[in-house]
């Protein structure tokens, strides 16, 4: 069943340039798996904080993709270390954009603690389960970075609140895993290990000489890439301090340093440090910072590159490395999170300790030393992350999803029923209204051809012919009163001989008229039972039924049909439904055999009484 969802994501915009401060993996996950969500049918609304006053409030991004801009807080980029204090801001306009468009979501996915908040909240008012990715921990986070850390510190005990709140949590590697369960006793039952990835039709293996034209850099030299925000934990000054090393044994070599938006002042001062410890290790001049680079040309830049280095102090996951590897550039990475994951050692990269720039430079002068181990890697590298494709990601997150609704399936069945069952009452009514008068005087007329020893012949389609059999038995047997006479009723649709011989002869269009040419007689009566009041054996019935002075009754829906031109009795349900015709035309049916059975014993008691009468006048 296709699915509304509501991703929270209240700092990481789908919309953002990537490569600043707060925009990075998981930007390029919420939009990845949301579009792969949207090409399986699902219909996808991205709540994200409104960062500009010329944003419009929704956004329509992709095909079955909003972006909706919640006001929270000033209209400007703000550090996601300062959103604490608008949370409930940013909580309170969501659910109120939700319930003033009337959007009834099966599932809400929240993206990091703060978004995870506010799924709490949502969860809590409108009863929609929520599964979440923290993307980050702050447990981990205050171990790497001690009092640096700006965010507060009640996070971690809100963490493991919304742990308990979820149907389920995404941890994106075997790391992450660890740590929910070391750091927050979280059940292992409720974690489940989807990984990040990459999108195959933007990262490709590009011909190097080509890629390093696009990107106007001199094919003369050797360039090792370093790509991501331009954050301390990213550990930048790391692979600088080892390339200051290699560049030693490899004077041709180049580090290019993409990411950072050197226009906002944390960045600039990131950029100003690391620029400071270039000119240190003079290689000020070898060290080429790009800054933010157009999701469009970082293919260019992997593919130019003969390495990709990434050893930040800790990662959650880390989609950069398996992008370079789907460009076919092997990967030295450091030994943590999610990179010691994706990265296999010594089959597509190596994995090196953090922070250990001895240790980084002597890998790199290795593997470029090496053009054999760089093929091998190379070529392992794009048969390793076929797996990791965000089709094959959100596929994996698609079915944890149905995991989490059954119980949301169930109130939808139950929602379901319940209006089937307000539907069905609402026919009755009108049925009530309009019919009611119509079954009192069948039912007297039905009394009236029994009384006098005729019979009655009653014949209907699929569901109609086992209601015409339901209707003679109940006749012939008894209703609610025991221990009284049968009364002559045939179902024309009871003699299979008769049925199959007749239709396989001369057609099924006069299977009922054959019968009622028969059997019929004058003051006999004939009940049709159907939907439509069109079909051809049962118009051929009426019409033969009419010519032999049988009365004829129609227990019709919809607009009666053709039928109720040939019936004395014509009862049309107000219905257009099918299944709401037949449960009322059963009611009929029952009602009739009430009242048939009841009155049939009245006068049976009238003769009873006269008889004795006249007996004890006679004696």
């Amino acid at each position: 069943m296709k699915k509304r969802i509501a991703f929270i994501s209240d700092h990481a915009s789908p919309l953002a340039t990537l490569g600043g401060k707060d925009s990075g993996g998981q930007n390029v996950y919420v939009a990845e798996v949301a579009m792969q969500l949207a090409l399986m049918g699902n219909q996808i609304d991205i709540y994200t904080r409104c960062e500009h006053p010329s944003q419009e409030e929704v956004v329509l991004w992709k095909p079955n993709i909003r972006v909706i801009h919640i006001a929270a807080g000033p209209k400007g980029i703000l550090p996601k270390e300062e959103l604490y204090g608008h949370i409930q801001e940013f909580t309170a306009h969501t659910i109120e954009f939700m319930t003033a468009n009337q959007l009834r979501y099966q599932l809400v996915h929240a993206h990091f603690w703060l978004s995870g908040m506010v799924a709490m909240e949502i969860k809590k008012q409108l009863h929609i389960p929520f599964v979440i990715t923290f993307h980050a921990l702050g447990a981990v986070r205050r171990l790497h970075q001690g009092g640096s850390d700006k965010f507060p510190k009640i996070r971690e005990k809100i963490e493991k609140d919304i742990i308990w709140a979820a149907e389920r949590v995404i941890a994106e590697c075997p790391n992450d895993l660890k740590d929910l369960i070391q750091h927050y006793q979280a059940p292992q039952d409720k974690i489940e290990i989807i990984p990040c990835g990459f999108n195959p039709t933007d990262f490709h293996p590009i011909d190097r000489t080509e890629a390093k034209e696009k990107l106007g850099l001199d094919s003369a030299y050797t360039y090792i890439l370093q790509l991501g925000r331009m954050v301390k934990r990213k550990g930048i000054d790391n692979v600088i301090e080892a390339f200051s090393h290699a560049h030693h044994a490899l004077p041709e070599l180049r580090l290019l340093v993409v990411g950072g938006n050197l226009a906002t002042a944390e960045d600039r001062a990131e950029f100003d440090r690391l620029h400071h410890l270039c000119i240190e290790l003079k290689v000020e001049d070898k060290v080429i910072f790009t800054g933010q680079q157009s999701r469009d040309l970082l293919r260019y830049y992997y593919a130019a590159s003969e390495l990709f280095i990434t050893t930040p102090w800790y990662e959650p996951f880390g989609i950069t490395p398996l992008e370079s590897m789907a460009c076919g550039t092997p990967v030295i990475g450091a030994d943590v999170g999610g990179i010691s994951f994706t990265v296999r050692h010594e089959d597509t990269g190596l994995l090196v300790a953090a922070q250990q720039p001895q240790q980084l430079s002597a890998a790199i002068v290795d593997l470029i030393n090496n053009d054999r181990k760089r093929l091998k890697f190379s070529v392992n590298s794009l048969r390793h992350v076929k797996s990791f494709t965000w089709k094959v990601v959100s596929e994996s997150i698609a079915q944890l999803y149905a995991q989490c609704l059954p119980q949301d399936a169930e109130k939808e069945t139950i929602t379901q029923i319940r209006q089937s069952f307000l539907g069905s009452s609402k026919t009755f009514e009108k049925a009530a209204e309009s019919l009611a008068l119509g079954i009192a005087r069948l039912s007297s007329k039905m009394v009236s051809v029994l009384h006098e020893g005729k019979k009655i012949m009653i014949c209907g389609n699929g569901g109609s012919a086992a209601e015409s059999q339901h209707f003679a038995a109940e006749l012939v047997g008894r209703f609610e009163i025991p221990q009284r006479p049968g009364y002559p009723v045939i179902s024309l649709n009871a003699d299979v001989a008769v049925l199959t011989a007749w239709a396989n002869d001369f057609g099924y269009e006069s299977v009922f008229a054959r019968q009622v040419q028969a059997l019929g007689q004058p003051g006999d009566m004939l009940i049709c039972l159907s939907t439509s009041g069109n079909s051809p054996n049962i118009l051929n019935a009426l019409k033969e039924a009419s010519k032999a002075g049988v009365i004829c009754a129609n227990l019709l829906g919809k607009d009666g049909g053709e039928a109720t031109q040939f019936g004395d009795h014509n009862l049309i349900v107000p219905s257009d439904h099918t299944a709401r015709i037949q449960e009322v035309q059963l009611h009929i049916i029952h009602q009739l055999c009430a009242l048939v059975e009841q009155r049939m014993a009245n006068l049976s008691r009238k003769n009873e009484h006269f008889v004795i009468h006249n007996k004890l006048i006679a004696s």
